[in-house]
């Protein structure tokens, strides 16, 4: 018998296994980078749809948060952009994350707003959150529009403007709150000036806005031999 013959077939397993470990590692090193790449920036707001009128999206540099974009309007604001869905509900545990600020203010109430919009399912109608700066409510406060539409207020009336505050909340969480069921797939989210449908009162700025997704433990494929 050939006395490397036991040496090579435990080579010959072992290759698999080691190349099994290799695409795990570079899928790993993908979704890091993946989930570091924001959904919003001064980088991707050309792939954002802008509808307002008298108004500008401009990239600034701001010394605490780097690049940013500063939002101004003389009637409402709104960027959009359209999220790709290739699952019938949003990842459990998946959480979105920014950085915003505003200009002196005049008049009080809703003056920044991120907002998502969920795809249509067989038990619901497509249905709306936002997440606000609201100058005249209570951090934390969520109300009602519709049976289909709420709002959070995440930055509230003990904030200032010209100062930056950092937003990050739980999608999943969040949604079972108000639902009492795993958020859907997410079709549209949107940056806006005030509430949708009524005039902006104020100019502000965002920095980064981006998701953050779990990332699965990596499974260890075993080696073995003979």
């Amino acid at each position: 018998m050939n006395p490397y013959s036991t040496k090579s077939r435990r080579r010959m397993h072992a290759i698999p296994a080691a190349l099994a470990l290799t695409c795990a590692g570079l899928l790993w090193l993908f979704s890091q980078h993946t989930e570091a790449t924001p959904l919003f920036s001064a980088a991707t707001l050309p792939l954002w749809h802008q509808d307002c009128r008298d108004c500008a999206a401009e990239p600034q540099f701001d010394v605490l948060q780097g690049d940013v974009v500063h939002l101004s309007a003389g009637g409402e604001f709104r960027l959009s952009r359209y999220l790709h869905r290739s699952a019938p509900q949003a990842p459990a545990n998946a959480s979105l994350h920014w950085q915003w600020s505003v200009d002196p203010y005049v008049d009080g109430g809703t003056l920044l707003r991120i907002t998502l919009y969920t795809a249509e399912t067989e038990q619901w109608p497509a249905r709306t959150l936002h997440y606000v700066w609201d100058s005249t409510a209570a951090r934390g406060t969520s109300t009602a529009i519709t049976d289909f539409e709420y709002r959070i207020v995440v930055t509230g009336q003990d904030s200032r403007a010209e100062r930056w505050y950092e937003v990050k909340r739980n999608l999943s969480d969040d949604w079972q709150a108000l639902y009492a069921e795993p958020l859907p797939a997410l079709e549209k989210i949107e940056i806006g000036l005030g509430m949708p449908g009524a005039d902006a009162t104020t100019g502000a700025f965002i920095g980064q806005l981006g998701f953050s997704l779990p990332v699965p433990p990596l499974q260890q494929a075993a080696v073995t031999g003979e």
